[in-house]
């Protein structure tokens, strides 16, 4: 009988999920920071002559704001996941920053990642908080990150509900399988995880998670 994973190997199974993220994340953080340096000496170039009109320094000003708050979006998640998680977990707030980092990108053409609310209440679970995260983090990983580039540049939707017992997350992308991961499975279970769909020859290919309530 395997033994049952105990908090220091969930933890470590979270920080490499962690990285993984930051690893594809650390491409749109830099062109964000580029983005926002660049239009800034635009516009500090252009204000400075003396013939200076608003209309030419404006549309740069917009570029400049809006890498801006796309780089603000990004660190405010990564700062969120680098600290430890406020007990009881929320999986909801968790969702989202996950969903931030897990869209972010050195190429356009990858795959975006929406968060959908139904009708929740609360979504505060029992499940520890680094399990929460690595439950989330490992499915929804792998389906931005698979080799079939065609394929994952379809959209990743993940929708929040409550269901009879607990919150429910499902995971889905058109013309792929959502999945737990091999590696994980074991871990998230023990933490109080449970999960329906991501096996070949069903009819959908979500996957759904539920988290009991707290």
């Amino acid at each position: 009988m395997a033994p049952v994973p105990g908090a220091a190997e969930v933890e470590g199974l979270w920080l490499a999920t962690l990285q993984r993220a930051l690893g594809r994340a650390s491409h749109d953080v830099k062109d964000a920071l580029n983005g926002v340096a660049v239009n800034l000496e635009v516009v500090r170039g252009r204000a400075a002559r003396a013939d200076a009109r608003a209309a030419a320094v404006a549309p740069f000003a917009d570029a400049a704001a809006q890498q801006l708050e796309r780089l603000t979006t990004l660190v405010e998640a990564v700062l969120a996941l680098g600290r430890a998680e406020r007990q009881p977990a929320d999986v909801a707030v968790t969702l989202q920053r996950l969903a931030t980092l897990c869209a972010a990108s050195s190429s356009p053409a990858d795959a975006e990642v929406f968060v959908e609310m139904g009708d929740v209440e609360s979504a505060v679970t029992s499940v520890p908080g680094v399990a929460v995260r690595l439950a989330l983090a490992a499915p929804m990983l792998a389906l931005v990150n698979g080799t079939d580039r065609a394929a994952r540049a379809s959209a990743v939707r993940c929708v929040v509900q409550a269901g009879e017992g607990g919150t429910v997350v499902t995971i889905g992308a058109a013309g792929r399988r959502a999945a737990m991961p091999d590696d994980v499975a074991d871990a998230v279970r023990a933490a109080g995880v449970r999960w329906a769909g991501g096996t070949a020859g069903q009819e959908s290919n979500d996957l759904s998670l539920v988290f009991p309530r707290a």
